[in-house]
């Protein structure tokens, strides 16, 4: 996270450096900028928030900086949170700001909860984030946001895999053919809101491979609380739909797979792997 910082002030600072190359010198700021240019960063960006809760586009393309990398990523992802969520309230907490004579970094936590627009279904999102502002001739802009993206889902956020329990018995698997067993799979991925469904890749140690579809119970949360798992003394058979493990050849793993293809902040896709162990 830090190198991102790094990375962020210095495509800030290069945003700013013709215009203080230009400017005499008896006219230079003060290297440290005082508390009133920090409340005025934060308070840039308080603005920003408000228009993002009630879905003022006009007044945050007027808060960017027109430098900003990804900005019509950024505003593509503002507009699709306005049309899939209501109610957005987000709130930043733990926050910290630093500032120079035209650059501010204020580092925080959020959360974010709202309604689905299509259910009214509830929905809580949270990360943490580093803002930041550079001062323009009409106050301070956002010109980068490093880390979890809480204005836009689609801007990119990285997911949760969440899969319980750990570990199940052999004696609770049925014979193939049987009922369902209880295994819970709760994704949450942000980027994905306004989805119905997702399907994540399974497979088990013994050669069994199966797509796992999970329903949506919230914008960008699904979830499923039971698969088909059962026990019989023959190899498995992969795409049937039924997860079969071999009695005789235990202890065994399914595993769980996601590759969440944007996880924000320029980072690479994430693959996340969750295991149950059957013994």
């Amino acid at each position: 996270m830090r190198s991102d910082f790094l990375l962020l002030l210095i495509a800030c600072l290069a945003i700013v450096a013709p215009a203080r190359a230009q400017a005499p010198a008896a006219e230079q700021k003060p290297a440290v900028a005082g508390f009133e240019d920090m409340k005025a960063a934060r308070t840039a960006l308080d603005e920003i928030i408000r228009a993002y809760e009630t879905g003022d586009i006009g007044a945050i393309q007027a808060r960017l900086d027109p430098a900003m990398i990804g900005y019509q990523r950024f505003l593509d992802g503002i507009r699709r949170d306005t049309a899939n969520l209501k109610q957005i309230r987000l709130h930043l907490f733990e926050a910290n700001v630093s500032a120079g004579p035209d650059v501010a970094m204020i580092q925080a936590a959020w959360e974010k909860r709202f309604f689905g627009v299509a259910d009214f279904t509830p929905g809580l999102f949270s990360g943490r984030s580093t803002f930041l502002m550079h001062r323009a001739k009409d106050g301070w802009r956002l010109a980068a946001v490093s880390g979890d993206n809480p204005f836009a889902s689609e801007s990119g956020v990285l997911a949760t895999l969440t899969v319980m329990p750990g570990s199940l018995p052999l004696v609770a698997l049925a014979p193939c053919g049987g009922g369902l067993v209880p295994v819970g799979i709760d994704l949450v991925d942000p980027d994905l809101a306004g989805l119905q469904s997702v399907t994540i890749e399974a497979f088990t140690s013994q050669g069994d491979r199966e797509g796992v579809v999970l329903t949506a119970i919230s914008p960008g949360r699904f979830r499923r609380a039971s698969l088909p798992i059962c026990q019989e003394f023959i190899p498995p058979i992969p795409g049937n739909g039924t997860f079969e493990i071999n009695a005789a050849a235990v202890p065994a793993t399914l595993t769980f797979r996601y590759v969440d293809a944007n996880p924000g902040a320029n980072r690479p896709p994430a693959t996340l792997m969750r295991s149950v162990t059957i013994r």
